[in-house]
């Protein structure tokens, strides 16, 4: 693991995101309330792009490492939202190995 770009995950990456999570999801269900009865196109929109931006944005502060060779690599926002995951690994497949695994998810440092 190269000690000088990512490091592993901890209490206070899990809390961010728990924070981040606990504005989207009410914001969403205050707009569905307003907006779906009538502007359901528009909620629609809402929440998709509300979702890229949380895609976008882990794809950004997150890596994975093999469990197989070690390696470390990054991946993009769509084989993130594409991707089978658990809770704090990811089921890539390994730009060095070439194998498919569940990776584990380490923090890119900002």
């Amino acid at each position: 693991m190269n000690g000088e770009k990512y490091w592993e995950v901890t209490k206070k990456d899990w809390y961010r995101t728990t924070r981040i999570l606990l504005v989207f999801i009410p914001t969403l269900g205050f707009f569905s309330v307003l907006m779906l009865p009538d502007y359901w196109y528009f909620w629609l929109l809402i929440v998709v792009a509300g979702l890229a931006l949380l895609v976008a944005w882990h794809a950004e502060n997150f890596a994975y490492i093999c469990p197989k060779c070690g390696e470390v690599f990054e991946i993009s926002a769509l084989k993130y939202l594409l991707g089978p995951n658990s809770i704090n690994k990811k089921y890539l497949k390994c730009p060095k190995c070439k194998k498919r695994a569940w990776a584990e998810i380490l923090r890119i440092k900002e």
